[in-house]
């Protein structure tokens, strides 16, 4: 009966075995091989092409450049000699303006890309100066004319860089078309007209740029806008009624590169750190033209908008950080207007936001925020003075202090080597012997320098024990502090201290030092 049983009982396991093989056997097919390694091939290095370098891409831009500073020389060697009149120096100007585009056509036409787009490019200065000679010098035409005269020139820029691909009739354009409002003769200039003037022209090339990833287009737009604001209020006497339409262009730029960034996807990271460059000039901006309260308002606007952008790209790594570091310097703003005093307790706070987004994204521009933002606090607080014990300066100290303690800890976890957490806690040691020497004068009140020295040594001398306490426990270093702070304490004394206080004194402060002493060398000593 039992042999009966055992054999049922291996049956049973080889029929199991049997099904486990068939299995195998069905299923190996579809194991998926493994992936041969895959040999990357060193990119051979193409020989330069000298041909193509010095006559296509070095010769054109050059000498078209060379041609329109003859054209000018040539002007005014006619003018001098007075060989032309006005009109017809102007015609002139026109007539070759108009036959550099026919040859960069014809040459676009004919596979010489390069030559072409210089041309062209090449017409559209040579049209805008012969308009601002005809209006500036010759008072031939009212500002009217010459101003639709140069859209005109600047429209056919944007013509020809669409239609030809090419970046570069776009940067000629844009650098012409930005500064078209100067070269027009007014006595009361019009603030409507030029802030919506410079707002579609930007609007217009950066779609440009971002649709044929032109990136000096993007970078050279987004410059040259700022340039003709800087230029504008400068030399143009704005009005307080005017000053919300004259700051259209800088909010239509801000607002424009943020909705670039949320809405496509080239260029992402040029995109990103642009946008952070001109949330920094905005803010100045804002801080020079408006009010505290009007400044208040938008950076709360600013900061509503960017913190709406962060809960819905929150998981985008390339858009977040730069979302939490345009948020962060609005409400750094805000709390500088509205909370003057706990301007610095923000900046710390700013750093460990700084730090997470860091820890997060590792994004090399909030590590760079962090060190910023801490070298700021830094010398901000070396500056503060403690006075008495109930003060924003006792305050802006001790959050440094415990700030700049959590700060090496967070560190050193993720900056493994040892260098972090040693300079980290040599520089705390430093900071704490400072803050105690303030600490000392305000415990010694009136009664004199004397009670002053005296105390601070003992509150040095009380770190140095606790250091080394700490050491025994969680901070190998703390033992090498203590010890730098003891020597630190006697050569005060020594050099300082030893010449100012009674003998009493001085027998006090040696006998505490050299028994604190003594007893670490017990503590530490090793057979």
């Amino acid at each position: 009966m039992e042999k009966s049983e055992l054999l049922e009982k291996r049956i049973e396991q080889l029929e199991e075995r049997v099904r486990f093989l068939e299995e195998q056997i069905h299923t190996k097919p579809n194991i998926s091989q493994l992936e041969r390694p895959v040999i990357q091939q060193q990119q051979v290095k193409q020989p330069v092409e000298w041909d193509v370098l010095i006559f296509q891409k070095i010769l054109p831009p050059l000498f078209i450049v060379v041609f329109i500073m003859g054209i000018i020389w040539g002007f005014k060697a006619v003018s001098d000699y007075g060989f032309l009149q006005p009109a017809v120096k102007v015609i002139i100007g026109y007539v070759v303006g108009f036959v550099l585009i026919a040859l960069g056509i014809w040459q676009i036409k004919k596979s010489r890309k390069n030559l072409g787009h210089m041309l062209l490019g090449g017409s559209i200065p040579i049209l805008m100066l012969t308009t601002f000679a005809m209006h500036q010098l010759y008072n031939i035409s009212g500002p009217t004319v010459a101003f639709i005269f140069n859209l005109i020139w600047i429209a056919l820029g944007l013509f020809f860089t669409y239609k030809y691909r090419s970046q570069g009739i776009g940067i000629v354009a844009i650098v012409g078309g930005v500064f078209v409002p100067f070269l027009i003769k007014s006595t009361l200039p019009n603030i409507p007209l030029f802030s919506l003037y410079e707002t579609v022209l930007f609007t217009v090339f950066l779609w440009i740029a971002l649709k044929y990833s032109y990136k000096a287009l993007y970078y050279i737009s987004v410059i040259f806008l700022q340039v003709a604001i800087l230029v504008f209020f400068i030399f143009t006497n704005v009005p307080d009624a005017y000053k919300w339409i004259a700051m259209l262009p800088v909010f239509a730029q801000h607002v424009a590169l943020l909705v670039s960034l949320l809405k496509t996807k080239q260029m992402l990271k040029e995109q990103a750190y642009t946008l952070f460059s001109i949330m920094l000039l905005t803010v100045l901006w804002i801080a020079i033209i408006f009010t505290a309260n009007e400044a208040t308002a938008l950076m709360v606007i600013i900061t509503l908008i960017y913190g709406i952008c962060y809960y819905v790209y929150q998981k985008d790594s390339i858009r977040t950080p730069i979302f939490i570091a345009n948020g962060s310097v609005a409400l750094l703003n805000i709390m500088q207007l509205q909370l003057d005093n706990l301007l610095f307790e923000g900046i710390i706070g700013l750093s460990y936001i700084y730090f997470f987004v860091y820890k997060s994204f590792k994004h090399i521009l909030h590590l760079i925020l962090l060190s910023i933002s801490y070298i700021v606090a830094f010398y901000y607080v070396l500056s503060c003075s403690i006075m008495s014990w109930i003060s924003w300066e006792m305050l802006h100290w001790i959050v440094f202090l415990v700030g700049t303690v959590y700060g090496v800890y967070l560190l050193s976890r993720i900056f493994i080597e040892k260098t972090v957490i040693n300079i980290g806690v040599s520089f705390i040691a430093i900071m704490i012997l400072y803050f105690l020497h303030m600490v000392a004068t305000l415990l010694s009140g009136d009664i004199g320098s004397n009670a002053e020295r005296v105390i601070t040594s003992s509150l040095w001398i009380i770190v140095a024990i606790l250091f080394m306490i700490v050491s025994r426990f969680s901070l190998p270093q703390g033992k090498y502090v203590g010890v730098s702070i003891l020597f630190v304490t006697l050569a005060k004394i020594i050099l300082f201290d030893i010449s100012f206080v009674s003998v009493a004194i001085k027998a006090f402060l040696f006998i505490v030092l050299g028994v604190v002493g003594l007893l670490v060398s017990r503590a530490y000593y090793k057979k």
